[in-house]
C-alpha cells in the first residue's frame, strides 16, 4: 500500500470531516505546546528555590501556574483522544458502507468464489485495523513526530550542545526503527488472509449445522477447522515474532536515552554551562524524547495491521463487476406488463462449457410462460440472465424490446422481480422483511398487499402484526411462511415481469395449495415466467417451453401441447406424475 493509496483514502474519507480534523489538530497542538512548556516552569522553580535571595511568594505563584498547566494539558489530552476516536470511526464507517455497497454490486460470479464469512472479515475485520490508523495516527504517530520536533527545538534554544547531542540521538533512533520496521512488512497481510479463510469456513459450517449433524460429519468439520485455525495461529505468531524485533530495538534505544539523560546534563553542570534547574529540565526533555519514539515503536504492529488491512480493502475495491450499467434508453413507464424475449442466447458459467445453446423464446406482455425440464437443463440460467446476474456469451435478452445490457441494473431489477426457493429472512420486523427497510412503504399498502395475496389467515396469527420480530434465517417459521414473505416483497415492488424459479418446489402439497392464490395475485396483470418441477403449477401458463441440455426442444401454447400426443409436454402429463423426473 503506497503513499498515494493512503493519500487517496485520507482525502476521500477525512475531507468530509475537515472541521473535526481541524479541531483535533488544534487540541493536539495545544497539548504538545503544554507538554513542552510546562517543564520550563519546573526549571524556574528549581532555580529560584536554590537562590536564597528569591522571594517565597514567587514560588507559590509558579506552583499555581504549573498545576493549572498540568490540568489543562490533561483536559486537552482527553479532548484529543475523544476527537481522534470520533474522526476514526466516522471515516471508517463510511468506508465500511462503501465497501459493503461495492460487494453488493459485484456480480454473482464473484460471490460464488468468496464466502460470506470471508467478506465479513474483510468488511469488518480488515477495517478495524484501518480504524486504528484513522483514529490513532494523528494522536500517536503524527502527534509524536510533532512532539519530537518541539522538544528538539526547545533544547536547541536552551543549550546548543545538548540540542546537537539529542538531535543526533533522535536521528539514529528513528533510522533504527524504520530499518527494523521492514522486518514485519507483509507478515500481517498473510495473517489477515488466513483469518478471512477461517471465518469463511466457520460461517459456512455454522449455516449448515443441521446437514453436518445429520450426516455425522462433525469430525470432518472439526479437522477442517483445526487446519485453518492452525494456519491462522502460525501466520499470526510469525507476524508477532517479527514485531518483537522493533520492540527489542526500542528497549536498547531507551537504555541509551537514560545514559544520555544522565551524562550530558552532568557534564554541562560541571562545566558551569547549566544551572541545576536547567540540568533537570534537560534530563526531563531527554526522557520526554523517548515518549514519541516509544509511541512510534508501539504503533508498528497496529500500523502493520492497518497497512495489511488497507491493502486488502483496496484490493477488494479494485475488483470491478463484469456486469456494468448500460447507457441505453429507459424502460416504458410502470403500470403495464412488458414483453420478454431471448434471442439466440448462448451462455455458460465462467470458463465452463455452454449450458444454454441458441435459445429463442418470446413472451407477450401479460402472458405467462412455463419452463419445464430436468435438473441441469438450464432453467434457472434463463431466470438469472433475465435479471442480469450474468451476461450472455452470444445473442441477447430483451425486456420491453430493450436489451437488458443497455439498461441500468437498478431499473431492470425494479421492473423484473425474481422469486426463488431460497428465501433470505432477516432478523427484523415483518414490515421490514416485506419492504426490505423501505420507509416509503405505508402500512396501509402493506396490509392491502397481504390481503390481496390471500395472506390474511397467516397474518392474523402474528402476535404483534407488522411489528412481529422475525428471527435470523426465519427460525421458527415454516417453509411456506418464509415463501409468503418473498411473495409479499415481490408484490409490493409492483414489477412488470415476475419470475418464479421453482418457488414452491420445497413445499408439501398442502402448503403449496395455500400459495396458489398468492401466485395468481402476483401474476395478475403482469408478464410471468414460471420455472417448475410440479406440472400442476404450469396450469396457469399460456405457453410452455421444454428444455433439454440447454436447448429448446419444444415451445408452444400449453393447451396445444397438452392435446398433442406427440409432444413431450403432453407425454409428461400422461404419465400421471405431478413432478418432472430429475
Amino acid at each position: 500500500m503506497g503513499i498515494g493509496d493512503w493519500r487517496r483514502l485520507i482525502e476521500t474519507y477525512l475531507r468530509p470531516h475537515r472541521r473535526l480534523v481541524a479541531l483535533l489538530a488544534t487540541t493536539l497542538f495545544v497539548t504538545i505546546g503544554l507538554q513542552v512548556t510546562t517543564p520550563q516552569l519546573v526549571r524556574v522553580f528549581i532555580d529560584r528555590a536554590t537562590d536564597p535571595t528569591a522571594a517565597s511568594g514567587s514560588l507559590t505563584a509558579i506552583t499555581a501556574v504549573y498545576v493549572t498547566a498540568v490540568l489543562l494539558q490533561q483536559m486537552f489530552r482527553i479532548a484529543t483522544a475523544y476527537l481522534s476516536e470520533v474522526v476514526g470511526w466516522l471515516s471508517t464507517n463510511e468506508l465500511r458502507a462503501d465497501l459493503l455497497e461495492h460487494c453488493l454490486a459485484l456480480d454473482p460470479a464473484f460471490h460464488e468464489t468468496h464466502s460470506p464469512g470471508e467478506l465479513i472479515e474483510r468488511v469488518d475485520g480488515d477495517l478495524n485495523g484501518l480504524s486504528v490508523f484513522f483514529a490513532e495516527f494523528l494522536l500517536n504517530v503524527l502527534g509524536s513526530a510533532l512532539l519530537l520536533v518541539a522538544v528538539l527545538v526547545v533544547v536547541w534554544f536552551q543549550d546548543p550542545i545538548a540540542g546537537g547531542v539529542l538531535s543526533g540521538f533522535a536521528v539514529v533512533a528513528l533510522v533504527a526503527l524504520v530499518a527494523v520496521r521492514r522486518i514485519s512488512a507483509g507478515a500481517w497481510q498473510q495473517a489477515r488472509e488466513d483469518s478471512a479463510l477461517l471465518f469463511g469456513y466457520l460461517e459456512e459450517r455454522l449455516a449448515g449445522t443441521q446437514d453436518i449433524r445429520s450426516c455425522a460429519a462433525e469430525n470432518h468439520t472439526l479437522r477442517g477447522f483445526y487446519d485453518r485455525a492452525r494456519n491462522r495461529l502460525w501466520s499470526t505468531s510469525r507476524a508477532r515474532v517479527r514485531d518483537a524485533t522493533p520492540q527489542a530495538v526500542n528497549n536498547v534505544i531507551a537504555g541509551l536515552a537514560n545514559a544520555v539523560a544522565f551524562v550530558v546534563p552532568a557534564l554541562l553542570v560541571r562545566r558551569s554551562e547549566l544551572t541545576v534547574g536547567s540540568a533537570f529540565v534537560l534530563y526531563f526533555y531527554t526522557q520526554l524524547l523517548m515518549q514519541p519514539l516509544t509511541n512510534v515503536s508501539r504503533q508498528v504492529e497496529q500500523l502493520q495491521q492497518a497497512i495489511a488491512g488497507g491493502r486488502r480493502v483496496l484490493e477488494l475495491l479494485g475488483i470491478d463487476s463484469r456486469i456494468v450499467d448500460g447507457t441505453g434508453p429507459d424502460l416504458p413507464p410502470s403500470g403495464a406488463p412488458l414483453a420478454v424475449a431471448y434471442r439466440g442466447v448462448r451462455f455458460g458459467y465462467g470458463e465452463d462449457p455452454d449450458v444454454l445453446h441458441d435459445v429463442d423464446l418470446h413472451v407477450e406482455p401479460g402472458h405467462v410462460l412455463g419452463i419445464v425440464g430436468r435438473t441441469g437443463s438450464g432453467k434457472s440460467s434463463l431466470a438469472r440472465l433475465l435479471v442480469r446476474f450474468h451476461d450472455v456469451r452470444a445473442g441477447g435478452v430483451e425486456v420491453g424490446g430493450i436489451d437488458v445490457r443497455t439498461l441500468a441494473r437498478h431499473q431492470l431489477r425494479d421492473r423484473v422481480a425474481l422469486v426463488t426457493q431460497e428465501v433470505h429472512v432477516l432478523r427484523a420486523t415483518v414490515r421490514d422483511n416485506l419492504t426490505l427497510f423501505d420507509p416509503a412503504r405505508a402500512d396501509a399498502d402493506i396490509l392491502r398487499a397481504i390481503d390481496r395475496l390471500g395472506l390474511g389467515p397467516w397474518f392474523a396469527k402474528l402476535a404483534d402484526g407488522l411489528d412481529t420480530i422475525v428471527r435470523e434465517g426465519g427460525a421458527g417459521m415454516s417453509a411456506g411462511e418464509a415463501q409468503l414473505l418473498s411473495f409479499g416483497r415481490a408484490f409490493l415492488a409492483d414489477p412488470a415481469v415476475v419470475v418464479l424459479d421453482e418457488a414452491s418446489s420445497r413445499l408439501d402439497p398442502a402448503t403449496e395449495a395455500l400459495l396458489e392464490h398468492a401466485v395468481d395475485a402476483l401474476l395478475e396483470g403482469r408478464t410471468g415466467i414460471l420455472i417448475a418441477h410440479r406440472l400442476s403449477t404450469l396450469e396457469r401458463c399460456d405457453t410452455i417451453c421444454v428444455l433439454e441440455h440447454g436447448r429448446v426442444v419444444e415451445h408452444g401454447a400449453r393447451r396445444d401441447l397438452a392435446a398433442d400426443p406427440a409432444s413431450r409436454f403432453g407425454a409428461l402429463l400422461r404419465t400421471g406424475l405431478d413432478v418432472v423426473p430429475g
